[in-house]
């Protein structure tokens, strides 16, 4: 009789083991690579302003230019991912941004740095669902979100070690060293991820069942199993099911009932950006007309950043207990703190103390989203499911810094303005529950479930 090994079935099984570790470590470094370079450009950009002697709004033509390159990188690069492969496509990734960062040390001009951060951006847009694609691919749908905020954690170490390089760098050897060090990072891990990598195994099962890689690969993952030299290897995913049969294209996502949550995704996403990135581009502004003091204003930003960290953190459990109604909870204890943020008259220990807890579900929020998005799509679809819901968040990221700059410019009450900040929050909240019930109704599926080894 011949042996049938399910890949997710054995997956199911053998939990996070030393493959699934290796895999998340690695995927971890390069995102920590990814946020380095992303937050570099904030980081050097006044050293730039006082050596090209250009005002700040031509600079920010380079910040728009690079979002849009993260919005075209969020549109291709989950279908290279399903099409090419979770191993090619990120390391593809990382010297697409690698690369341009290192020939920033020799840009002299606005034009030419706003062409390497538009090249730049696609890669680093690009990459980062995909990562969390590959990381899920090898958890259990028990463990999915909880892999998938560890490695998005990876992004937020990244731009924290981006101000800690430039302290004692940038006067010494001047803002190219940023970028020197970057560049350094990310093509090493691009070698590292070529030598050391492994394949999505369920995406080996589905394009190429018969396959000696696939074969190495399951050894690896199922190293006490016994594995014969007939053994034949399926994905037997159940949400595939749910496909539509024939190709894989885009129109999956909107079969049978992913349709609406496709959709919901989508909405979960761009309601997110917009509430995270008017504060993360604005709250030093908004700090200061609360009447906190300049310094104090600057560091608020990363107080917001790091208690995200802690929300994100938090919440993964309760995301592979109880599902994406989960993530809810966020935004019904964020939204009041983020109007609270604009009341007159609180005192700077209490905003500071609003400050984090609205860091703590907002941020929280940006986290959840990835790890939520990654339960609805089986292996075969999961690249362009986290990639088309990217899309809209990039898409919010770039609208928030304008909407809010539009109202603080027309000198709008800071109590108004965040309360109309807190719509988002709100709106997220609602999403969160309509796709928490299509969750439970057709996406729940449990471990037991799954098939298992068989002989047949």
């Amino acid at each position: 009789m011949r042996q049938t090994i399910d890949i997710n079935a054995t997956i199911e099984r053998v939990g996070i083991g030393r493959l699934a570790v290796l895999v998340i470590c690695l995927c971890f470094c390069m995102m920590i690579a990814d946020g380095y370079d992303f937050v570099a450009l904030s980081v050097a950009v006044p050293s730039i302003l006082r050596e090209w002697h250009v005002p700040p709004k031509e600079i920010g033509l380079v910040f728009s230019v690079t979002f849009f390159g993260l919005l075209v990188g969020s549109m291709f690069y989950g279908w290279m991912g399903d099409r090419f492969g979770r191993k090619f496509t990120i390391v593809f990734g990382t010297f697409n941004f690698g690369l341009p960062v290192l020939l920033t040390v020799w840009a002299s001009n606005v034009q030419e740095l706003a062409v390497l951060r538009f090249i730049g951006g696609v890669g680093m847009g690009g990459i980062v669902p995909v990562a969390y694609t590959l990381v899920s691919d090898y958890a259990p749908r028990r463990m999915r979100s909880t892999v998938t905020v560890i490695t998005q954690a990876g992004y937020s170490v990244g731009g924290v070690l981006t101000g800690l390089v430039a302290a004692p760098f940038i006067p010494r050897f001047g803002w190219q060293s940023l970028f020197v060090a970057g560049a350094a990072l990310s093509l090493v891990m691009g070698f590292v991820l070529i030598a050391f990598l492994p394949e999505s195994p369920q995406y080996l099962a589905l394009k190429a069942p018969a396959s000696e890689r696939l074969r190495r690969l399951v050894r690896r993952l199922a190293r006490d199993e016994p594995l014969a030299t007939d053994a034949a290897f399926v994905a037997g995913d159940p949400q595939e099911s749910q496909n539509k049969p024939g190709a894989v294209t885009m129109a999956q996502l909107f079969h049978g009932p992913r349709a609406a949550a496709t959709l919901l995704l989508w909405l979960l996403f761009a309601f997110d950006a917009l509430g995270f990135f008017f504060l993360a581009s604005w709250l030093p502004v908004v700090m200061e007309s609360q009447g906190v003091a300049p310094a104090t204003a600057s560091l608020t930003q990363s107080l917001f950043v790091f208690t995200g960290m802690i929300g994100g953190f938090t919440i993964m459990r309760f995301l592979d207990r109880i599902g994406p109604i989960a993530v809810v909870a966020l935004p019904v204890v964020g939204a009041p703190l983020e109007i609270a943020m604009g009341m007159p008259g609180l005192a700077e220990p209490l905003v500071l103390a609003t400050v984090a807890g609205a860091g703590i579900c907002l941020s929280g929020i940006h986290y959840a989203v990835y790890a939520i998005a990654v339960r609805f799509y089986p292996a075969s679809i999961r690249g362009r499911g986290v990639s088309s819901a990217t899309v809209w968040g990039r898409a919010g990221g770039i609208i928030a810094p304008y909407v809010g700059g539009y109202f603080l410019s027309a000198h709008m009450p800071l109590q108004r303005l965040m309360i109309i900040a807190a719509l988002p929050c709100i709106a997220t909240a609602l999403v969160g529950i309509v796709l928490g019930r299509l969750y439970r109704q057709h996406f729940e599926i449990s471990a037991e479930a799954q098939p298992s080894i068989s002989a047949s």
